[in-house]
């Protein structure tokens, strides 16, 4: 049984662009013809079909290929007709067997079959009029016109365009660019496929200058943590190409970008001003940084793959990539820790130093105390009861600390219930979009419980507040009215009593005088005190923040490990990275060079540090590790030990720091030195290596392999990641030419995941990649060169990019057969 389809009928079924197909409408329409047909004429009946002007190139013959039957041309007997028919597809009756033995046949894996590989399409073979059996089985064919040349170019390349399944499309894609004016290719515009873009052309004919246009109206970056020669050469290439092709002329590029659904518009003009239009919202200005976020891509300028291998910044980024919003919620957890650290470590540095200024103000209270007690003893010449005045003084200093701290302690309180009224201002937020949400009524009831809490809270506020009312604090103030009473009154007998001794007059005034200075130093503690309270205990809060800087710490190498994994896998096992021990120490070298100077202790004691921290099965908490032996330095200056004894630090004498070099540190190490050492982001520099035997396990540094080698792996990740699009001006300029049919396979698998948009100028990777929509580039004047158009654009379906391709890319079809035919082939 054969099965005829002819581009008129074809023609019939859909006029859409590109698309998949259900072959199945065939069945149901009856728009196909059967043949049953003797297997020994099947190349005869091409030949026949041939000899028709209007038949030639226009029909294709799918032969029955089932698993069992007499009409399948794969029953026993049968291997001669399949080897030697010129089909390059067949069908079958319902679903495709899954037997082994049936697969490895059609696959070109059979010797005895030839070898051939057939694309397979499975159809309904409805047999009621109702067609209640139509779309039980049905096939995915991918074409650009509705021709019987597109099914053969199909069956050509089945694995990307035939499919028993919905096929995968990625959801993040460029949709569009649209040029205003440009100094070469004018106004233009391109319609971008979801999957494979392949640009083609002459050199020169402006196939780079679409995809830098892509890149700079997408604010992509050339090279991310570049040195300056580099960025000079890269940048300064870009820049010159978007200034004399784009801003000299006044132009604009618009791109389309849709992401799950949802159309993304950039506008980018030659005053480089950046607009971004998100669905039906209107167009609203941004920043380069924010379409980065928004909307990312990866591409790569010629030779630039191979460059990457050098360059461990660019390497780190094929792992960052992918999971860079969760590294950008770590950056942002570790700032707020390290904000929360510097504050708490602040307050307890503070709280430190005022505990020893009480002491020493404790100290001189002492020595005030004993002073005027002495001196009131050896007063002369006043009366016991006078005597007993002068010494009720020191009383009445205590009674007036004992209210001071008093009216200090309402004051803080009163202050904290203001600041709740305040704060419970902005509480709680109205409910906002509850006719969106699912359960509605839930939400409203939950709403108003909260609503109905808030409430509460603020009336007992109010009543916190209330305490402090003068009609609230009238017996406590009366009792405070009635102690100044009895203050003013001592006062004036504590003033007659003095003014009755002249004999003792000098002393006298030596006791006012030391009293001022006791009541002064009261008042200190007093307020240092009520500072202490203010303060809290932060040493919990410290402790509390030292683990999250380790926890979020060690999430992100846990995070990072595991994307180095699957880079490995991505790589299919030919990249190993390592990341746990490869901290980035150059920041934390520097500032320990700085802190260091002035102290005479070489850099090799630094690096005696580094290469401890390094050595340890846990880095970062060896980090820690040294870290808090510089504070125990740091604290020395606010210690209680007043021998200042050098604290004990294993590890700085391990790495052979004596004793005078501990010393030095402690003068010269600052708070805020210890402070910027610990709340820094450590950064990883993964170990990146090249797997020379995957059996055996043999490695070498990455750098070490050859570009091709590099590039080839590198690309092999690209293609093998999902997401956003990927950008690549002319990869075989990488890759090695034997890997070049991997690679093409890994491009049918890519492009499922990914958006694909790469200049070429090997047919291999264009043609046998098929790409679903090739771009040709040309010159507008081929004389003069100084103008480029667009030439056509369309897949290969169409013979007038088979034609092109056949041109630019195989040197024309006489070229192309002549090195066929010294070939061999």
């Amino acid at each position: 049984v054969l099965m005829v389809l002819s581009s008129s009928i074809i023609h019939h079924i859909s006029r859409s662009h590109v698309r998949f197909f259900v072959l199945s409408l065939l069945h149901y329409f009856s728009m196909s013809l059967f043949f049953y047909f003797s297997d020994r004429y099947l190349v005869h009946l091409h030949k026949k079909l041939d000899e028709l002007a209007y038949c030639r190139g226009h029909y294709i013959i799918l032969p029955h290929v089932g698993k069992d039957g007499q009409d399948s041309i794969l029953r026993r007997g049968f291997q001669e007709h399949y080897r030697k028919m010129p089909c390059v597809g067949g069908y079958v009756d319902k679903a495709i067997s899954p037997e082994s033995g049936y697969q490895n046949k059609i696959n070109g894996g059979d010797v005895h079959y030839g070898n051939k590989s057939i694309a397979v399409i499975s159809t309904s073979d409805n047999r009621f009029e109702d067609g209640r059996e139509f779309g039980q089985h049905s096939t995915w064919i991918k074409w650009a016109e509705p021709t019987a040349e597109a099914i053969r170019q199909a069956c050509l390349a089945k694995e990307s365009r035939i499919s028993q399944t919905e096929p995968e499309l990625p959801q993040i894609y460029i949709k569009s660019i649209d040029v205003t004016t440009s100094k070469f290719l004018g106004t233009f515009n391109i319609d971008f496929n979801k999957q494979y873009n392949a640009l083609i052309g002459g050199r020169g004919t402006g196939k780079s200058t679409i995809l830098e246009y892509l890149r700079w109206g997408l604010c992509d970056q050339t090279i991310q943590n570049a040195d300056y020669d580099e960025l000079t050469v890269i940048e300064k290439r870009r820049n010159a190409l978007i200034q004399k092709t784009l801003v000299d002329v006044n132009g604009e590029v618009r791109i389309t970008m849709e992401k799950n659904g949802i159309l993304h518009v950039v506008k980018r003009n030659s005053g480089r001003e950046i607009l971004l239009k998100i669905g039906e919202d209107e167009f609203q200005q941004v920043k380069e940084e924010d379409i980065r976020k928004l909307l990312p891509i990866q591409s790569y300028s010629q030779k630039q793959l191979s460059d990457v291998g050098v360059k461990t910044e660019e390497l780190k980024r094929f792992i960052e990539q992918p999971i860079l919003s969760q590294l950008d919620t770590l950056k942002f957890q570790l700032s707020e820790t390290g904000t929360k650290l510097k504050n708490s470590y602040n307050q307890l540095i503070r709280k430190k130093e005022i505990e020893q200024e009480i002491k020493n103000f404790n100290l001189q209270f002492q020595s005030l105390n004993t002073q005027v007690d002495n001196i009131r003893k050896s007063l002369k010449g006043i009366s016991d009861a006078d005597k007993e005045t002068i010494n009720k003084k020191s009383k009445y200093e205590i009674e007036q600390t004992i209210i001071n701290n008093s009216i200090k302690e309402l004051s803080v309180v009163e202050n904290k219930a203001d600041e709740l009224l305040k704060l419970l201002e902005l509480y709680p937020e109205p409910l906002r979009k509850v006719d969106e949400t699912e359960n509605k009524q839930l939400i409203q009831n939950i709403s108003a419980e909260v609503e109905a809490k808030f409430v509460e809270i603020k009336t007992a506020a109010t009543t916190l507040k209330n305490i402090f009312s003068a009609e609230y604090l009238n017996k406590f103030n009366a009792m405070l009215d009635e102690w100044r009473l009895k203050k003013e009154s001592f006062e004036a007998a504590y003033d007659i009593a003095k003014s009755k001794s002249q004999s003792s007059k000098q002393q006298l005034h030596e006791i006012q005088q030391i009293e001022k200075e006791i009541s002064g130093i009261n008042k200190e503690v007093s307020d240092k005190k009520s500072l202490i309270k203010e303060i809290g205990n932060f040493e919990n809060d410290f402790n509390i923040q030292k683990q999250n800087w380790l926890k979020f710490h060690t999430d992100k190498v846990l995070l990072l490990n595991e994307q180095a994994k699957q880079f490995t896998q991505l790589s299919n096992n030919l990249i190993k990275a390592e990341v746990t021990k490869s901290i980035n120490f150059q920041p934390f070298k520097t500032q320990l060079k700085n802190i260091f100077e002035g102290t005479r202790i070489r850099e090799e004691k630094i690096d005696a540090i580094i290469e401890h921290i390094k050595q340890s099965n846990e880095p970062i908490k060896e980090y820690i590790s040294v870290l808090e032996e510089f504070r125990l330095l740091v604290e020395l200056k606010v210690s209680d030990d007043k021998t200042l004894k050098i604290p004990e630090t294993p590890i700085l004498t391990s790495c052979k720091f004596t004793e005078e070099q501990k010393s030095k540190l402690c003068s010269k190490i600052s708070t805020d030195d210890w402070l910027r050492l610990s709340t820094n982001e450590l950064e990883f520099n993964p170990e990146f290596y090249y797997k020379t035997n995957n059996k055996l396990g043999d490695v070498i540094p990455f750098a070490a392999a050859s570009a091709g080698q590099q590039a080839t792996a590198l690309l092999t990740v690209l293609l093998n990641q999902s997401g956003i699009p990927l950008l690549i001006d002319q990869p075989e300029d990488d890759i090695d030419n034997r890997a070049i049919d991997q690679i093409i396979k890994n491009i049918w698998d890519a492009k499922k995941k990914r958006q694909l948009v790469f200049t070429s100028h090997n047919a291999n990777l264009v043609v046998n990649g098929d790409a679903e929509l090739v771009i040709c580039c040309d010159y507008k004047d081929s004389t003069s060169q100084t103008r480029g158009i667009l030439k056509e654009e369309g897949a290969i379906d169409k013979k007038t990019v088979r034609n092109e391709i056949t041109s630019v890319m195989e040197g024309g079809e006489k070229a192309f057969r002549l090195r066929k035919d010294k070939y061999g082939f």
